[in-house]
């Protein structure tokens, strides 16, 4: 047995986690190796001077996060498995963000911003400026007069669904699509009508025979670095669907939210048709979750629609935000934002590719999420129960599924862990929880 008397880490804890805590320090600084056979309850309480109750709940501790196995009549040991030590707090792998230290607006930004505050905004599709803001942002030569400013993309998803739709309506998209759409369409009372996919993103001819059908007259799609899939449409792709759309008048929702991570992206799908494409960007994942703007371009058929869904939702967006993201956009701000972003993306997708291997290969290694399959022997539900188990926070099949063929995988965001290191650990407990089931079956 190994003589093992710890010193407990000062801290609020209860002293059964104090007692874990310090196990888990000597487990990973080789204090303790694997295998050693550990004090027993008895033995350690009269040690610390604490209760074999509390030694009992130090150990199961140990155990929930991976540290220690015990054996009737043997006692308790380091574990030996290649289960990785669950984290000491949750790490969230689920919420899709790319997280950057983010500047604070100068004095000058905020004193124009407060000045908003008391204008008459007789626009309630945004100012004149912030229209224009949009307008740059989005790129492509847009008109401003026809860009509308949302509270975030969410809520431009609202709108387009709202624009285009009454009650009781089907909407084409993706067999698996961003799970704020599937709760917008269900609030509107919208259904949602699954087509299939390849690796380049939704199928033209599959969409061609719905649209035949005239099963719904609305398609959403999200084209650049797909959610949850983060697949990249090629360009003929989106020449195809758009010539689909044309031929059978179908209208194009085009979201947008995610493609300012690629440097270099094919034409938006509203290129090749402009008259039937409400098109839409935002802030909040580029820039800042907080920052809850949105940009909807509309075309003239559908721009007064547009305007009412946003009156009848908010009335008019804030401009107190809208003016700090004019700013930012027009001085430069945000591209010096998004080009970091860009470039944290990508390290943590090489951080993610190393430890993952060829589980990530069909997501574009420019996205902040990866679209993984899971072995037969795991379902997506399952899985994210038994990592959130581990305090990992994954985000299952289930949540983008639309209709009842949910795929076998999980989206892991790896934008959202707070460094590099926390992303490191926390898809090497994924990882783990594949291999301890592997291990059971064998």
């Amino acid at each position: 047995m190994t003589i093992w008397s710890p010193a407990l880490p000062d801290s609020d804890a209860p002293i059964y986690v104090r007692v874990a805590d310090a196990l888990e320090r000597d487990v990973r600084t080789g204090t303790l190796i694997t295998g050693s056979r550990l004090p027993t309850h008895r033995d350690l309480a009269r040690d610390l001077g604490i209760t074999p109750v509390t030694v009992t709940r130090a150990y199961a501790e140990a155990a929930r996060r991976g540290l220690v196995e015990a054996s009737t009549g043997r006692g308790t040991f380091v574990r030996t498995s290649r289960r990785e030590p669950i984290p000491a707090t949750d790490i969230d792998l689920a919420t899709n963000v790319v997280n950057i230290p983010l500047p604070v607006p100068s004095p000058a930004v905020l004193r124009r911003a407060a000045e908003t505050l008391d204008a008459n905004y007789s626009h309630g599709s945004g100012s004149e400026r912030h229209r224009a803001a949009g307008a740059a942002w989005i790129g492509r030569h847009t008109d401003p007069s026809q860009v509308i400013v949302t509270a975030g993309t969410q809520h431009a998803i609202f709108i387009a669904l709202a624009a285009t739709t009454r009650p009781g309506d089907s909407v084409f998209t993706e067999s698996v699509t961003y799970h704020g759409t599937k709760a917008a369409a269900a609030l509107l009372n919208i259904k949602l009508v699954p087509l299939p996919m390849d690796r380049y993103g939704l199928l033209p001819d599959a969409f061609a025979r719905a649209a035949r059908a005239r099963t719904a007259k609305v398609l959403y799609t999200i084209p650049s670095l797909h959610n949850p899939t983060g697949i990249v449409m090629p360009e003929k792709r989106r020449r195809e669907l758009a010539a689909v759309a044309e031929k059978f008048g179908i209208t194009l929702i085009e979201d947008d939210t995610y493609s300012f991570l690629l440097e270099k992206t094919p034409p938006p799908i509203a290129t090749f048709a402009p008259d039937r494409t409400l098109f839409m960007s935002g802030l909040g994942k580029s820039i800042a979750s907080g920052m809850r703007i949105g940009y909807v371009a509309a075309p003239e058929a559908l721009l007064s629609r547009a305007q009412s869904a946003l009156a009848a939702s908010v009335l008019f967006t804030s401009p107190l935000l809208a003016e700090i993201a004019a700013s930012w956009i027009e001085d430069g701000t945000a591209a010096r934002i998004v080009a970091q972003k860009r470039a944290e993306a990508a390290l943590r997708n090489r951080v993610a590719r190393r430890i993952l291997g060829d589980r990530a290969a069909k997501t574009d290694p420019r996205s902040s999420h990866l679209w993984v399959e899971l072995p037969r022997r795991w379902s997506p539900d399952a899985f994210t129960e038994e990592a959130r188990k581990r305090r990992i926070r994954v985000a299952s099949a289930s949540s983008f599924a639309v209709g009842d063929d949910v795929p076998r995988a999980i989206r892991l965001s790896i934008g959202a862990p707070a460094s590099v290191a926390e992303l490191e650990m926390a898809l090497n407990v994924v990882m783990g929880i594949d291999e301890e089931r592997e291990e059971a079956v064998v």
